[in-house]
């Protein structure tokens, strides 16, 4: 019987200390969840709706919202200076979470020099799609005199901006693009779009354009090479031409070369 009872405590009091450290460790765990849980990372959200092509301003269009940082991905703004100097690319509706991808900076335009809208018209044709950062040519028909003229007006013109039709304008113009022009580029192509035949923008194939200007400055290189190459004759034909020289020579007497032999 007393070796039964000892039995029985010993179990007893080894349950119980399995227990109390099973114990402890479930309350670690769930303590260390509840602070990853707990916390939080702000993230920029829209405040009202946004639309496309609009200049952020963080105080009436910005607000700061808490997520779990479990569920915060890093696409996620997180930071003001993201948001500084940025316009929405497409339409934000309020609540929102702000991503890079939604965001862009703005073009920097010189101060001399203007934004130009050209709408895709019955007078206006663009033949092919652009995207930012693209260059184009402006090519105008005008009447003059009767007489119609065509010509380029403008070459590598930056684009700086597009916008494309939504589902709402199916029937409305094509794409728009933003062009940068001095004031006098800009007076001149704003007149064309009043009053001329039709305008033509067609994108530049700007790789073709960085070869053929290669090509040009590879040849002078190689004419300055040639012109700073030596003038001098290799040492074979250098001894070829000297035998014949010798052969040309008229032969000596038999005499001679006895006397000179002697």
């Amino acid at each position: 019987m007393i070796d039964s009872k000892r039995k029985a405590i010993i179990f007893l009091s080894l349950s119980f200390i399995l227990a109390v450290v099973a114990a402890g460790v479930i309350l670690v765990q769930i303590s260390q969840a509840q602070e990853r849980l707990g916390e939080t990372v702000k993230v920029a959200a829209a405040a009202e709706d946004i639309k496309s092509y609009h200049e952020i301003d963080l105080e009436e269009d910005i607000k700061w919202i808490e997520l779990p940082k479990s569920s915060a991905y890093e696409s996620f703004i997180t930071d003001e200076k993201e948001l500084q100097n940025v316009i929405s690319l497409v339409d934000i509706n309020e609540n929102d979470i702000l991503t890079g991808t939604l965001v862009r900076e703005k073009v920097n335009i010189p101060a001399d020099e203007r934004v130009v809208w050209l709408n895709a018209t019955e007078i206006v044709l663009i033949d092919q799609d652009v995207v930012e950062g693209d260059q184009v040519d402006i090519i105008v028909s005008r009447e003059i005199d009767k007489k119609l003229e065509t010509k380029r007006l403008l070459s590598n013109i930056p684009v700086v901006q597009i916008e494309s039709p939504g589902e709402e304008q199916e029937d409305g113009p094509g794409q728009r693009i933003k062009i940068s022009l001095s004031v006098e580029e800009a007076e001149q192509l704003i007149h064309y779009q009043n009053f001329a035949k039709q305008i033509r923008v067609l994108r530049v194939n700007q790789v073709a354009d960085e070869s053929k200007e290669a090509q040009p400055e590879q040849k002078k290189e190689a004419e300055v090479k040639k012109e700073e190459r030596p003038k001098q004759q290799p040492k074979e034909t250098q001894t070829q031409d000297e035998k014949k020289d010798e052969s040309k020579k008229p032969a000596q007497p038999a005499d001679q070369k006895k006397q000179e032999g002697q």
